[in-house]
Parts: structure tokens; sequence; C-alpha cells
């Protein structure tokens, strides 16, 4: 271990080095931040357009391990948070929120679908207690869009 600490004080001084990651860590988190809230805004943009059908999805979902593990993560983690925190990000695209979501799909053994646009109209976020549901309705809407598109 201390070779590889001299290493990294040999390469840059420690200020410049702790700068680079600090960069690095605030690129992620600005890029999780986006993804997460434009799947939140597609959740509420949904749940306003077609309020049973996102209704009927919530309450199928909400009794899934996966949907309430997702829930406690979600609170632990206190992402709501982490996604109001400061000025609304800028809402990702449907090339740039693929892109976003490939290392998770690809987890999960799945394709990130054609994605529809879905323009920079999406509705502000609705903070509160279903925030997280809001994000998991901007999945369910992606899935749907992207079954749509391959039925096509």
């Amino acid at each position: 271990h201390a070779g590889a600490l001299s290493m990294v004080r040999r390469a840059r001084s420690p200020l410049s080095t702790d700068a680079v990651l600090r960069q690095m860590l605030a690129q992620r988190n600005d890029r999780m931040r986006q993804a997460l809230c434009t799947l939140a805004r597609l959740g509420v943009a949904f749940r306003r357009a077609e309020a049973s059908r996102a209704r009927a999805w919530a309450d199928e979902l909400s009794v899934h391990p996966f949907y309430k593990g997702g829930q406690f993560l979600f609170d632990l983690l206190e992402w709501e948070d982490f996604m109001l925190d400061g000025p609304a990000p800028m809402v990702l695209d449907a090339a740039e929120l693929a892109e976003a979501l490939r290392p998770l799909l690809g987890l999960l053994g799945q394709a990130v679908p054609p994605l529809p646009a879905f323009g920079d109209t999406l509705p502000p976020l609705e903070a509160g207690f279903y925030l997280y549901r809001d994000v998991v309705l901007g999945l369910v809407w992606l899935g749907l869009a992207g079954v749509a598109a391959g039925a096509r």
C-alpha cells in the first residue's frame, strides 16, 4: 500500500490530485442527479397524462420486493435530498438518458430500448413522499415507450 501512496504523491501534488478527484465525483454526481430528475419528471408527466394507467402501474409494482428494496435504498441514501438540492438540473435528452441508464440496465442483463424524444417540456419535480414513485413511473414510461417502439 505504501508504494501506491507514494505513486500518487509523485504523480501530482496532493492538492491537485484532490481537485481532480473532486471534479470527477462532481461530474458523476451531476449526471446521476440529472438522470434521476429526468426520470422523475417523466414520471410526473406520465402520471398527469394517464393518471389511471400510472396509478395501476404504481399499485402493481408497490408490492414487488425490488420496488420495496429500491424505496428503502432511495430513503437510506437520501436521494430525494440529493435530487432537490440546489437549482433544478438540466433535463437529459433521450440519448443522454439512455447512456446514463446503460450501466444499470446492463447489470440487469437488459439493453437500453430505443427511447422516444420527450423534449424539454417536462413538468417540474413534485417534491414529497412520492418522488421515488415518480422515478419508478419514469422508468415504466421508458419501458412502455421501448415496447411500443419495438412493436412498430
